[in-house]
């Protein structure tokens, strides 16, 4: 471990409870690299519930793989951070197979002394939580001893170190979070450089072309790049909208709907605003969820489709329906995936760019039906002062 843990955790000082929760909380808000952090959240737990060794690991189990991606054992220790395993010779194979969490205090009298992991490790004592990230396997936060303990885990120690296994997968899914932000402002960087310069000289040559002579071809051809941009522009607002809000302002129903009306090619549709409703939004990034919500409207409506825009009955959000021709129940919770079309135009993005909005204000959004049996989207946990 690093000198700075040393210092705030060295020696073989019993914590209480109160004094285990006010050093984890104190570790979890320093701004430090994520293992270090980790490391330093199992120190804790290894001095409150008394035992030799933490480890935070990374499981496969279709490889038979086990890794200490965190260890409060030495370099030189029997199991350092970086120990590499096979998962069928560990304790963690009872904790992700349905047993979670486990809890052996002295694995001889508990009947564990033929299981290969006492065999194979000579472990008396542990304690294992199961980790996961986006809702999948990610590994176990487990602690173990040599020696077995006096007394079996107590409900109490147990409610520690998951907790513990809690903040460790707060921690992990920020991480993960992150980085596909940082991916996706790649991706945006290269889509907007790479692709739109490109594209902006086919423009202009086609320009100048017509404006010499013009053809069916070159009409097609014109027609076709500026389809390119409008799919680039899609593709670049949705890479932008995951990034967390910083800074909102009070945003009027009636007129944030007028103004991303005239912004879409509606045709002879029509809207209606039910009632004005006063909330707190980035006034940018929610014209992206209302444009959107109009074009698939119009675009899956007739050309006559009506939409209708107004508060919740709870007053915590809004709801945006028309009477066009709906979305089968049973696709309700797809058409926010990427990609997700029943289209030949689109990629599939704009239903997706609605939810990475909202996603993005804290807010959360539901597909139904009209009562004319049209689509109808309910966005609630809105701001209302």
């Amino acid at each position: 471990m690093g000198s700075e843990a040393e210092t705030l955790f060295m020696g073989d000082d019993v914590l209480s409870a109160m004094e285990a929760r006010e050093r984890l909380y104190e570790v979890m808000d320093r701004d430090l690299p994520f293992e270090e952090k980790a490391t330093l959240a199992l120190d804790v737990g290894e001095a409150y519930l008394g035992v030799e060794n933490g480890h935070l690991t990374r499981i496969d189990p279709e490889s038979d793989y086990w890794k200490a991606i965190a260890s409060t054992d030495s370099a030189d220790g029997t199991f350092p951070t970086g120990l590499q395993l096979e998962l069928r010779n560990t304790y963690c194979r009872r904790t992700i197979g349905g047993e979670d969490p486990v809890r052996l205090h002295d694995v001889p009298n508990q009947g564990w002394d033929d299981d290969r992991a006492f065999r194979q490790h000579g472990l008396h004592c542990y304690h294992g939580s199961t980790i996961t990230v986006d809702d999948e396997l990610f590994g176990t936060l487990c602690f173990v001893s040599t020696e077995p303990r006096a007394e079996p885990f107590s409900d109490d120690e147990t409610l520690f170190a998951e907790l513990i296994a809690r903040m460790l997968e707060t921690e992990l899914q920020a991480e993960r979070t992150e980085s596909k932000l940082e991916r996706l402002d790649q991706f945006a960087s290269v889509v907007s450089h790479d692709l739109r310069s490109p594209l902006n000289v086919a423009q202009g040559r086609v320009d100048i072309e017509r404006s010499t002579r013009d053809s069916d071809n070159l009409e097609i051809a014109a027609r076709s790049l500026d389809r390119m941009e409008d799919l680039i522009a899609d593709v670049l607002t949705m890479a932008r909208q995951g990034q967390e809000i910083e800074d909102t302002s009070l945003v009027s129903l009636d007129e944030i709907v007028g103004e991303c009306w005239d912004a879409v090619r509606t045709g002879g549709a029509s809207v209606s605003v039910a009632a004005d409703l006063a909330f707190k939004a980035d006034p940018d990034r929610v014209r992206h969820l209302f444009e959107n919500l109009f074009r698939n409207s119009v675009e899956h409506g007739d050309e006559n489709v009506s939409v209708r825009v107004g508060p919740l009955d709870g007053a915590d959000g809004f709801y945006v329906e028309d009477d066009g021709p709906g979305i089968p129940e049973s696709d309700r919770e797809q058409v926010f995936e990427t990609g997700y079309t029943t289209g030949t135009e689109g990629l599939g993005l704009g239903l997706a760019i609605v939810e990475g909005v909202a996603d993005a204000h804290g807010w959360a959004i539901t597909a139904g039906e009209s009562a004319e049996g049209g689509a109808r989207f309910e966005v609630s946990g809105v701001v209302v002062p």
